[in-house]
Formats: structure tokens, C-alpha cells, sequence
């Protein structure tokens, strides 16, 4: 709870009351985050003697709480010393009209329904501290002034409408920016811009004429070189039939600042484009005119390609300079006369458009009176073609691609929710196809999207219950012919499909962040697997763990790696972290960097699937790695296929100039051993050794090879 300690004196204190922690936690952080002090209370009770307390600015506070309800606090509030003015904020799920009359009586300046949006929340409490301040003033100003200052900052007039005299206040000539506003209508309307003179003029003649009372806006001339235009409130109500009193209110301030508010609400701040609130907005615009009239229109949901690898390598001050430039060229790309939106020989209606980011690297562009998909996939082209070409972020070249997924109303959905999530839907599948192109929605995609969807869930489930396990292969030296590892590999089996292929889970838990957790129990088990063979007197060999790049980017490895060996005690001499080797070429100097905090562990480190990322030589020789491992695909063919024999004699060559130990994987048959055998090769692993093995039977496995070199010796 925030005391006052540590508040400061120049910053406005304000009182949160609730008894939901949760929403007590998040007002409060957006008021500090907004330079707000906050006193904390859970109740009415405790509103009370934090009100007395600290005497604070303004009240937040909720109605329905424990051991006294907001309505009874703030009405006790307002009866206690200081809290007679003090602007009051009431929380309520109630949304009817008793419970809001109840607010106002209990004495509450104003009252918001749940649920809150906090990001406005500060400005809210700003804007009632700014009004509860012009209050104050307003009393002060009744006291010294009289009738006549009634209300502080504003001028008065008066106005005899048989005469058609105008008596103006001091303060409305510093409003109004004259000295020469006279007593006729004709004066007061050359202070205002020509454009809105006439609505004025016409509102005061409807005045005269009905004797009502009015208000109206308007906008102030410009009185110098510099836009210095106000904008001004009138009010006006008739005190006779020949008398009307008014006032006049600059209310340029609050304009600009509910207009500001409105942007945040409505816009996102890096690309000034409209944001996900006002596309939804759009889209049901688009709606209402589709069932009226029967048009259809098209969703383009739109995500870059490889926007991530701009702001780890540039950063995001980079990648910010890119969503703006990319927003610029979708303007360009989907313009209303775009020429190479349509096909020369075809007349195409021109499209109107809206185009929003809903938030990272996704883009959504609504194009209205599409009346053929391939209108739709016109502009999707031009996106791709546009957003292909060189982009320069101080001075770097950049290039990335686009990848569109697109909806048809009525034909893909007919509500806003059903158009975004299909495109979405069509959009992934298009990346699983290649990306830097366009998809549109089908049943087909959508039922391979619930798949995935369902396949994600079950994959999170059986993290979440320990329903994986893991099957160890191990591997052989071909000098001697004994076990001097074996390979942790990830089991699946899920209770209605069966065993799920790691190629099919595995990239999905990538996809999706699990395979950071996933890989950590992967790691954990392995290593107390071998602590439990070690102590069961089963000889020391190397347990070999993959990695998967995205653990290495989104985690301390080594501090991972450093955590698993201190709480299962295993020796680091007895584990082998395995990474790809494509993995280390993305950024060559961190990759040795993350290798070389790996060494340090004194674990062991091998480059799998060696071959596959065309690897440069230059860069090898640098990596601090003690194996490498052959991929399976250059073994398969090994005995018939004189490339792949050529170039797995020249991996074991170069392996052992590096004074590395080479690993062939994926042998199954007495010819690959053979070859490998003649060639020098250090060790292998595949199915002519063992299948993957459970850890029981792996532990049976393992004691009758021991007997049986036993007896051969």
C-alpha cells in the first residue's frame, strides 16, 4: 500500500479504492505511470481514514465492497473536513439507472462502468482534477467578484433584443482577441472565421426570434501571421422577452485534449495509422452498407516477413522507422486509382480502403465494393511488389517480403471477429506455403487451422500433466565397438492419435514459445536419467541434448543448462548440448559467444545435422565445438550414391583437421558401417545400433552388451 512516505508534494495525490486486487494493482499503475502519488484502500472503512490521512486530490472508488459499499464512503466523504469539493470517481458494474442516480446522490463527480480501459484512465483523473480545480476557482471567484464572475475564465454578455444592444464583459474581449467588439451583432460576428459565421448568425436570429435558449461553437479569426484560432463555446438562455444573458468559454484546451485522447483511442502511435479499436469500427461501417445493399468486401490481413531479425539486429528504433515506411507504401500500394490494382482489359470501380496495424508487424487493409476476388488479389500484389522493394533504415538496406491472407463478406464470415480471424487463418497458411505472397480463405485451410489449433492445445496439455517422454539411441565408437553416448529424443503419445512424429510437434512448439519450457524438461529429465544409471552402476557415457535456436534466443542457456546440473548433481563432463548449425551461422560472433559459455560448464558441444546449412569453413574453425555430426540425409545413399560418398569422406577429412570428433547418424545397414569404418569415422548412431529406447529397456539393453564383451574378452 503506497503511504505517504514516499509521496512528493508537487505531484497530485489520488485515493484508489477496491477491494478486486487485481484492478487496484492496474489503476494504480497507470496513475503512477502518470505521474500521479496513489493511496491504496480495499473498503469504504479504510477509504475513510485514508481520505483524513492524507487529504488527497482525487477519489477512485469502486461501489460494491466488503464491510462498506462506495455510495455510503463517499457519502461520508463528503460530510468529513476537505472532502465537500473533492472530485469523486465511482467504479460500477451497475449500469443501470438507479444505481447511477444513487452514485450522483451519494455525492460522486462522475461515474465509469466496468470494465475500465486503464490507458485512459489517467487522463480521466486529470481532466476531473482540471475541472475541480476550475471549480475552486468558481467559488473563489463568487466570493470577490460576485454574479458578475460567476463562473471563473468565462465572460458574460448580455443582449437587448429590441435594441439589439450587445454589453460584453472585459473577459469576453480577451477571449474573443478584441478591444473593438461594440454593442452591434455585426461586431461580435467579425471576430469569428467566415466559415462558421453564418451558423452563428443563425443560431442567434433563431434566438431572437423563438426566444430559446442555445450554445454553439465556433472558431475565433486569427488575428496575426501565426494560427493563434480558439475555439469558443456560446451559451445562451433568455431572461425576458426582450433580454438574453450569455457566456463565452474558450475551450481550445479541452478540444485538443479530447481530440488527443481520441487519437490514442483510435490510432497507433507509431504509424498514425487507424489501430485494431477503429478497424473494427470500419469493418462494421462496411457491414451495415453490405446487408443493405448487398456489396461485398474484402479483409487483407497482412504480417512481414522476417520483421523480427530488423530490430534484433538494428534495432527497434529501425524497426519503428520500417512500420512507418511500410504504412507509407500501403497507402501508395491500395490507393484509390491505383492502376495496377485492376487488369488493363477489365474497369474496376475504384476501391475505398482503411488501413490499420493491429499491433507488431500486422497490417489489416479493408477494401470496400469489391465486387470480384480478384479485386481483392490485384491489390494483394501490388502489397507484395510494393513492400519487396529496398527499404533504407539509416542508411542500412533492408529488404523484407509480405505474406496476405484474405476474407470475402459474406462469403468467409459476416461479423468483424469471423472476416479477421479467417484472413488470419488464410494468412498463416500462406506462409506455411512459402510466404512473400497472398491465400485466400477456403474450409479446407480452416479445418487445417483447427488441427493446429486443437494439436497446440493437446501439446500444452500434456506439458502441463507430464504426458511426455523420453527414448534414448545411443551411440557406438566404430574403434572398439563401445557405447559412448546416446541421444535424448522426445516422445509423444497422445491418447487419440497416437504417437505424434516429433517433425510434426516440434515445429510447432517453436512456432508457438513452448518448446522454451518443453525443452527445459527435456533437459531436466535426460540429465536425472543419467544420474539414475549412474548410481543403478551402469558405466559413464555422454548424454546428448538437442537445443532448439529459439531457446537460445529467448533464454540464458547456460544459466539453464548450470540450473539442471546443480539440482540433479550430474557431472558436466557426462552431458552434450547439440545445435544446428544453421543456428550458430545467424549471427557467427554470438553464436561463439553462447558456444563459449556452454565450454565453460565444461559440458561438451556438437554441431548436429552437419552439412545442411552450408557452413563457411572460415567460420567453422572458430567455433569453440568438441563434435560434429553427419546429417542422416547424406548417409542414406551412402554405398550407391558417389556425390554423397564424396562428400561424407570429405566431412570426416575435415572434421578430424579440426581436431573434432565425427558422428555419422541415421546408419542402418553393414555396407554404411563399413564404408565409414574404412573412412576413419569416430562414432555412429542409427538403427543398426538400436532404436531409440525407453529408459528401462535402454538400462536392459545396455547390461547385456556389457555381458556380453565381457564373455567375448
Amino acid at each position: 500500500m503506497t503511504t505517504a512516505d514516499n509521496q512528493t508534494d508537487d505531484r497530485p495525490k489520488v485515493l484508489v479504492v477496491d477491494d478486486d486486487m487485481a484492478g487496484l494493482l492496474m489503476a494504480s499503475e497507470a496513475l503512477e505511470s502518470a505521474g500521479f502519488d496513489v493511496i491504496e484502500a480495499e473498503d469504504g472503512l479504510e477509504a475513510i481514514d485514508q481520505f483524513d490521512k492524507h487529504n488527497p486530490d482525487l477519489v477512485v472508488m469502486d461501489v460494491v465492497m466488503p464491510r462498506m459499499n462506495g455510495f455510503d464512503s463517499c457519502a461520508l466523504i463528503r460530510k468529513s473536513e476537505g472532502g465537500e469539493h473533492v472530485p469523486i470517481l465511482m467504479i460500477t458494474g451497475l449500469d443501470d439507472v438507479d444505481s447511477i442516480q444513487k452514485a450522483f446522490e451519494a455525492g460522486a463527480t462522475d461515474f465509469v462502468t466496468k470494465p475500465i480501459n486503464f490507458f485512459l484512465l489517467p487522463y480521466r483523473v486529470r481532466y476531473m482534477m482540471r475541472s475541480a480545480k476550475n471549480a475552486d476557482d468558481l467559488r473563489a471567484s463568487q466570493i470577490k467578484l460576485g454574479k458578475a464572475q460567476r463562473i471563473a475564465k468565462l465572460g458574460h454578455w448580455e443582449w437587448m433584443l429590441d435594441s439589439d444592444v450587445f454589453l460584453w464583459s472585459g473577459e469576453c474581449e480577451n477571449i474573443l482577441k478584441s478591444s473593438t467588439l461594440g454593442e452591434n451583432l455585426e461586431h461580435f460576428l467579425e471576430t469569428i472565421q467566415e466559415d462558421d459565421r453564418g451558423l452563428v448568425a443563425n443560431a442567434l436570429e433563431r434566438a431572437r426570434t423563438d426566444g430559446a435558449r442555445f450554445n454553439i461553437e465556433f472558431r475565433t479569426r486569427s488575428g496575426n501571421e501565426t494560427d493563434d484560432t480558439r475555439i469558443i463555446h456560446v451559451e445562451a438562455e433568455p431572461e425576458s422577452d426582450l433580454h438574453m444573458v450569455g457566456t463565452i468559454q474558450d475551450i481550445t484546451e479541452r478540444t485538443n485534449a479530447e481530440e488527443q485522447i481520441h487519437n490514442l483511442a483510435y490510432y497507433d502511435l507509431v504509424t498514425g495509422l487507424p489501430n485494431r479499436a477503429h478497424l473494427y469500427d470500419m469493418i462494421s461501417l462496411a457491414l451495415n452498407r453490405g446487408n443493405q445493399n448487398s456489396n461485398k468486401f474484402a479483409l487483407l490481413f497482412l504480417d512481414l516477413d522476417h520483421f523480427k531479425q530488423v530490430n534484433d539486429t538494428l534495432g527497434h528504433n529501425a524497426g519503428d522507422l520500417l512500420l512507418r515506411q511500410v504504412s507509407s507504401r500501403l497507402k501508395d500500394a491500395v490507393r484509390k486509382t491505383d492502376s495496377v490494382a485492376r487488369p488493363d482489359d477489365i474497369e474496376v470501380k475504384p476501391l475505398t480502403e482503411t488501413i490499420a496495424r493491429l499491433g507488431g508487424d500486422e497490417f489489416v487493409v479493408l477494401l470496400d465494393q469489391v465486387d470480384r476476388p480478384e479485386d481483392a488479389a490485384y491489390v494483394a500484389r501490388r502489397i507484395c511488389k510494393e513492400l519487396a522493394r529496398i527499404f533504407i533504415l539509416d542508411g542500412n538496406e533492408v529488404r523484407i517480403t509480405t505474406t496476405i491472407g484474405i476474407s470475402i463478406f459474406p462469403a468467409d464470415g459476416n461479423t468483424a471477429e469471423e472476416l479477421l480471424k479467417h484472413a488470419d487463418v488464410a494468412m498463416y497458411h500462406a506462409k506455411e506455403q512459402g510466404r512473400n505472397g497472398y491465400q485466400f480463405y477456403s474450409q479446407s485451410i480452416h479445418q487445417l487451422a483447427l488441427e493446429r489449433f486443437a494439436l497446440e492445445r493437446d501439446l500444452r496439455k500434456t506439458l502441463e500433466t507430464n504426458g511426455f517422454h523420453l527414448e534414448y539411441q545411443p551411440k557406438v565408437a566404430l574403434k572398439n565397438g563401445e557405447v559412448t553416448g546416446l541421444e535424448a529424443l522426445i516422445r509423444w503419445k497422445h491418447p487419440e492419435r497416437g504417437l505424434v512424429s516429433p517433425a510434426d510437434f516440434i515445429p510447432l512448439a517453436e512456432e508457438t514459445g513452448i518448446i522454451v519450457p518443453l525443452g527445459e524438461w527435456v533437459l531436466q529429465t535426460a540429465c536425472e536419467q543419467m544420474v539414475s544409471w549412474l548410481e543403478a552402476g551402469i558405466p559413464p557415457f555422454i548424454m546428448a541434448v538437442n537445443c532448439s535456436s529459439i531457446q537460445l534466443v529467448r533464454t540464458d542457456m547456460a544459466k539453464v543448462i548450470k540450473t539442471a546440473l546443480d539440482s540433479t548433481g550430474l557431472n558436466p563432463a557426462y552431458l552434450e548440448i547439440e545445435l544446428t548449425e544453421s543456428l550458430l551461422l545467424q549471427d557467427v560472433e554470438e553464436g561463439i559467444a553462447i558456444l563459449q559459455a556452454l565450454k565453460d560448464l565444461g559440458l561438451h558441444v556438437s554441431i548436429d545435422d552437419f552439412g545442411t546449412g552450408f557452413s563457411s569453413l572460415s567460420y567453422l574453425k572458430r567455433l569453440p565445438v568438441d563434435k560434429l555430426k553427419i546429417d542422416q540425409s547424406f548417409i542414406k545413399d551412402l554405398t550407391t550414391d558417389p556425390g554423397d560418398a564424396a562428400i561424407v569422406t570429405s566431412m570426416i577429412t575435415l572434421a578430424h583437421n579440426l581436431d573434432l570428433t565425427v558422428i555419422a547418424e541415421g546408419v542402418e545397414n553393414a555396407e554404411q558401417l563399413g564404408f565409414l569404418r574404412a573412412e576413419k569415422c569416430d562414432e555412429i548412431q542409427g538403427y543398426l545400433i538400436s532404436r531409440p529406447l525407453p529408459a528401462d529397456v535402454f538400462a536392459e539393453w545396455m547390461i547385456d552388451r556389457l555381458e556380453g564383451e565381457k564373455k567375448a574378452a
